[in-house]
């Protein structure tokens, strides 16, 4: 059965690398749905080691992968490769709705030697490659990839009989698709980019240990040795927001989820986030989603009765 976001705890949510484990260890492979603003309108930036195809079933999603910005449009898929820096949000304020695929490459490469593995997975994983983050319908490749996208998502919800084959040999044929029809070698140096994004993980990292005490522009630009002056204008400029925006977005995303699954007071959630000013997170929380966070709990509430009123 697939997933919600219900499911995630606060740290599984927000952790920079993300601590899910998707799927288990027999079959590491999972499928989420996922609605905005249903619960959330933004998900703030992070990684992990699992690869996460995106299909975009209705609306409109902007997400930022690698540093860069891309805005996905209804049926457009997206491809995050593992350990890549990502995040993604609501735009211009439209709804949207996500099938999302995630799995670990050792369901293809098992970490073997031989040739697949040493000319086409192990190239693809140390980013040897360039390739299409956004795959949109006038791709010449665009029906074979999401025909068989969706293939794998209706045999891993049926769960028929030798399933774990079916979706394995599937990933192959979808893989044998990337390598042959999107995928290209790179020929230029990497290695700015690269200390860029060590730089921007080990800024994310420290705010998702820290983000419930008071984090200043001081701790977090000496944490990567630049200057305070400098930092700002490094955030801004691969975040494409500013660093005290970012925290109270991450801050306001742990918020949300606690009044989604917790019973606990306003007051105890801002503390517990890092607030301890009630109005101004009132405030903010009230700029980001229209509503205060008292109206923003009983929204959901009733939308768990309107869903069970459905249902019944």
């Amino acid at each position: 059965m697939s997933k919600t976001n219900e499911k995630y705890t606060n740290e599984e949510i927000l952790s920079l690398k993300e601590a899910v484990q998707h799927g288990d260890f027999l079959l590491p492979f999972d499928i989420y749905r996922t609605r905005m603003p249903e619960y959330f309108n933004s998900f703030p930036m992070h990684w992990h080691e699992e690869i996460e195809i995106v299909y975009v079933k209705g609306g409109y999603v902007e997400f930022n992968i690698d540093l860069e910005t891309y805005v996905a449009e209804e049926n457009d898929i997206a491809i995050i490769p593992p350990c890549v820096l990502h995040s993604f949000k609501q735009y211009n304020g439209n709804e949207a709705h996500m099938l999302t695929m995630m799995f670990n490459m050792s369901m293809l490469t098992n970490n073997s030697t031989d040739a697949c593995s040493i000319r086409y997975f192990t190239p693809f994983y140390e980013r040897q490659l360039s390739m299409p983050y956004i795959i949109k319908r006038d791709h010449p490749s665009y029906s074979k990839i999401r025909d068989i996208y969706l293939s794998i998502v209706d045999t891993y919800d049926k769960k028929r009989d030798f399933y774990e084959l079916t979706i394995k040999s599937k990933l192959y044929e979808l893989f044998y698709v990337f390598f042959a029809e999107c995928f290209e070698k790179i020929d230029y140096d990497t290695t700015l980019k690269n200390n860029t994004t060590k730089n921007i993980k080990a800024i994310l990292d420290y705010i998702s240990e820290n983000y419930m005490n008071s984090i200043t522009i001081e701790e977090l630009s000496a944490s990567v040795n630049l200057s305070k002056h400098y930092f700002m204008r490094f955030f801004k400029k691969y975040m494409g927001t500013t660093c005290i925006e970012y925290i109270n977005d991450y801050r306001l995303n742990i918020a949300t989820n606690m009044l989604l699954t917790t019973n606990s007071q306003i007051t105890e959630i801002a503390t517990s986030i890092g607030i301890t000013n009630l109005s101004y997170f009132n405030r903010i929380f009230k700029k980001k989603y229209n509503m205060t966070p008292k109206e923003y709990r009983r929204s959901l509430e009733n939308k768990r009765v309107d869903s069970r009123n459905l249902e019944s």
